[in-house]
């Protein structure tokens, strides 16, 4: 029986959101005028919001209006790993990294479940220790550069049990020769602390239903 840990991104691992500080970042170390398309962004999270659209179309929106059409190529990459740094330095939870530790001394395999996009949460995962990363995948370029729009649905949801199957069967597991233990901050992620063994949700206000635990990572 393997023991693996999926954990996911945003508010469980780090503190504060990602993707919205990821756009800021490369449009503010990059083409500074793409910063006068913050207002729009605004406007365009307002309108999801109210329920106009869903994320996937928001992401693809916002990833080309403050990136542009490509958004993971050679040129970008040292822009994106400063991203990356600084978010490990200021927004990341001392409870995850105590937990993600534990895990990895305890052979538990770690794999990074998330709606953050590849573009950079793969670099996250790699940093923090890893196994692996399933997260919003995005269409490339003949050169093999990542492009704004997302490839298939955001990893969000019911989404992420799918791909977590798929990856079980990648690896030659089935879920029975597996220990699931998943860990997130909100109850969008029901699908997956219901597939997984053990379910924690993460926060001091999270509210457990059923047999999941709670942890709070913020203080630890």
């Amino acid at each position: 029986m393997q023991r693996i840990a999926l954990y996911d991104l945003d508010r469980t691992v780090t503190r504060a959101p990602t993707f919205t500080p990821f756009l800021v970042h490369m449009a503010a170390s990059g083409n500074r005028l793409r910063l006068l398309g913050l207002p729009l962004w605004v406007l365009a999270m307002l309108g999801y919001k109210a329920k106009f659209y869903g994320r996937k179309p928001l992401k693809q929106f916002g990833l080309r209006l403050l990136v542009g059409r490509v958004v993971r190529s050679p040129a970008l990459l040292p822009r994106i790993d400063a991203f990356v740094s600084r978010q490990l330095v200021r927004n990341t939870q001392p409870g995850a990294l105590a937990q993600i530790a534990a895990d990895k001394a305890a052979g538990v395999r770690l794999v990074l479940v998330t709606a953050a996009p590849e573009i950079y949460a793969e670099a996250m995962a790699r940093a923090l220790g890893f196994e692996a990363c399933i997260a919003t995948r995005h269409h490339r370029d003949a050169q093999g550069c990542l492009l704004n729009a997302i490839d298939g649905e955001n990893n969000y949801a019911g989404q992420k049990v799918g791909r977590i199957e798929a990856w079980l069967d990648a690896q030659g597991l089935t879920r029975a020769d597996a220990h699931l233990t998943a860990y997130t901050d909100h109850v969008s992620d029901a699908p997956i602390l219901d597939y997984a063994d053990t379910g924690v949700l993460v926060g001091r206000y999270a509210k457990p239903r059923g047999s999941w635990t709670q942890v709070d990572w913020c203080g630890r």
